[in-house]
């Protein structure tokens, strides 16, 4: 411990217990609390007992730089101990109390306006006395602090007023809506079931009038498919003797175009293999093909070609959705073939009669010659088609056969216009059915319920939608008398330069990029703060679950109200990755007043002590509630 003091410090220590002894003034024991005034009294044995009641000392030793009391009470106005307090008048000003370790510490306490903290300090610190000054703008500043903080209260209770109003309209509106849906629901349910019985009644008659449709189409079918596969037969006979002369031909242009003798230099032989070679440039595989059929043995062909006839017989013969088909790939095979053979005839025909009969050219020779041939066998051919027709009559059976695919294709096509089209416009021709007469007349009677139905659906939608926002809204923590209902999900920004940051109340919080009008999610409101003591802090606001970052967490805002008398976003920081802080200002945070206008005074008038003294531990108790709002931070 130290050694008792200077002389000045003991002089000063007998004058203090000189004074206590012979006037009892214990305002003159330096840095005493005046609250604590009636503790500093010599009890009858003119001892000061320690403040903690754990020792009693001789009053002379109350300020004397020794630290008797393990309560630091006898040191007040000195450095001796560490856990003692000194208290400075600061008169002009607002008292204060601080540490005892900053007595005469060489350092000008700014909580000590007058300087008293350091009054042994002499020729090593000068600390003027600047109360009068200091208390001027503190006055002005807590002026300042009363009229906002008045303001802010007063609008704060502006917004209960609204939200008390607001409350009371959203709730009947809610009852409103509550009731209407009732009713809705209760006329959907019935305009929905005459929907669903007219809807079967609609399937269970289209299905009738479908059924004749495909009566008659069947009757059609069965008239006319017998006709169909006659000629169908007829045309697959005559497409094996057509096939067979086009591969004739063929052969004859290929061993003309193999085999002639080019030193002739015949005009009539290369016009010949030029146009036969255009179109073997069109058709590569003929040639294979006619090779085919040349190495064919005749009975293997004929056996070969009755077995096509039974296949097809046994496919293309069993409806006339298979036959007509047929028919169509035949007749198109046929103009094909007819067109080749009259191209290749053509080409022989000119080269017999153009080539030079003085060339010794036995290919071209033999290609006359085989050209004569194919004439008589074709002429052969095509005259037993020819009385093939006549036995069958051929052109009243096409005809015919061309009637009834008529016939079936304007039924098939009545059929697909009446499955095409939806229910809402279905395609009935009255000329079709009797029923159609009936069929229209429920689609009228559909057509009506099923708009009433639309229209009670999208209503009852609308209804449930605004029920479902209304009961969330009421339901709402709103803050204490629903302060934030005015306000609730209204938003607030600030441009910050590269970004704008937006925070919609309760709602969303979202960062803007000025450059290119990106934006990122910095969360959803999740939660109020806490105090320290669990209560709910309405001043702090947690937005969580924002976009992620890259490498990094989702993005997230906690927004911390300052008291106000507008809302306004003041500030945006990011101490961490992608977490962001918002300085608010709203009247949230203000606080609670009996009456907005009490207190508020003028500067001049504002008394010293209107603003109370705060010792160091006391100014930590008065942060309580911003440090628990900073800890959500």
């Amino acid at each position: 411990m130290f050694l008792r003091v200077s002389l000045v410090s003991l002089l000063t220590a007998f004058q203090v217990l000189g004074t206590t002894a012979s006037s009892n003034n214990q305002h003159t024991i330096r840095g005493l609390n005046p609250a604590n005034k009636d503790k500093y009294i010599a009890n009858e044995r003119g001892n000061f007992v320690c403040l903690d009641g754990t020792r009693e000392i001789p009053f002379s030793r109350v300020n004397d730089d020794y630290c008797d009391c393990a309560d630091g009470s006898d040191e007040p106005g000195t450095s001796a101990c560490n856990n003692g307090m000194f208290f400075c008048a600061n008169v002009g000003h607002v008292p204060a109390i601080i540490s005892s370790s900053k007595v005469n510490d060489g350092v000008c306490d700014p909580m000590c306006c007058d300087g008293s903290d350091e009054w042994d300090t002499e020729g090593i610190v000068s600390c003027p006395n600047v109360c009068e000054q200091v208390g001027k703008e503190h006055r002005r500043l807590a002026l300042a602090a009363q009229e906002s903080a008045a303001r802010g209260w007063a609008l704060r209770q502006r917004l209960v007023e609204q939200a008390r109003g607001i409350r009371e309209s959203k709730q009947g509106e809610l009852d409103e809506k509550s009731a209407r849906l009732a009713e809705v629901e209760k006329t959907f349910k019935a305009a929905e079931e005459l929907k669903d019985s007219l809807e079967e009644s609609l399937k269970t008659m289209k299905e009738a009038v479908d059924q004749g449709r495909e009566a008659k189409k069947q009757a059609v079918a069965d008239l006319y498919l017998p006709k169909l596969n006659i000629y169908r037969k007829h045309l697959s006979t005559e497409l094996h003797k057509l096939r067979a002369h086009h591969d004739s031909l063929v052969l004859l242009l290929r061993s003309v175009r193999n085999e002639h003798n080019a030193e002739f230099n015949d005009p009539a032989v290369s016009a010949a293999i030029s146009a036969y070679a255009e179109y073997l440039d069109l058709h590569p595989y003929i040639e294979d093909a006619a090779l085919e059929y040349a190495e064919e043995d005749a009975n293997a062909r004929q056996e070969r070609q009755l077995a096509m006839d039974m296949d097809s017989d046994s496919q293309d013969s069993v409806s006339f959705d298979v036959c007509q088909p047929a028919i169509s790939i035949y007749e198109s095979e046929r103009e094909t073939l007819l067109g080749d053979i009259d191209m290749m005839r053509q080409i022989l025909e000119g080269l017999r009669a153009g080539y030079n009969k003085n060339y010794h050219d036995l290919a071209v020779k033999a290609a006359v010659v085989g050209m004569d041939e194919f004439e008589a066998a074709s002429e052969k051919d095509l005259g037993e088609i020819r009385h093939a027709a006549e036995a069958i009559g051929l052109e009243e059976l096409v005809q015919q056969v061309q009637e009834g695919m008529a016939k079936y294709a304007e039924l098939e096509d009545e059929n697909n216009k009446s499955q095409s089209i939806d229910n809402d416009e279905s395609y009935v021709d009255s000329a079709v059915d009797d029923s159609a007469g009936q069929v229209k007349d429920i689609e009228e009677r559909l057509a009506e319920a099923r708009s009433s139905y639309w229209d009670l659906q999208s209503e009852k939608s609308t209804l449930k939608n605004t029920v479902s926002n209304l009961r969330e809204l009421l339901q709402k923590d709103l803050g204490p008398d629903d302060v934030y209902l005015p306000v609730d999900k209204q938003c607030y920004s600030l441009d910050t330069g590269e970004y704008t940051y937006e925070v919609c109340l309760l709602d969303r919080a979202t960062q803007i990029s000025n450059k290119d009008g990106s934006r990122q999610s910095l969360g959803s409101f999740t939660e109020f703060g806490r105090l320290a003591d669990g209560e709910v802090d309405y001043s702090v606001h947690r937005y969580l679950q924002g976009t992620k970052c890259w490498n990094g967490p989702n993005r997230s805002l906690v927004a911390l109200f300052e008291c106000a008398d507008e809302i306004q976003v003041l500030g945006v920081s990011e101490p961490e990755k992608c977490e962001y802080h918002a300085k608010m200002a709203g009247p949230f945070a203000c606080p609670i007043r009996s009456d907005p206008e009490a207190g508020i005074k003028d500067q001049d008038s504002l008394a010293v002590g209107d603003v109370p003294a705060m010792a160091d531990q006391e100014q930590v108790d008065s942060k309580k509630h911003e440090e628990a709002a900073h800890d959500e931070l």
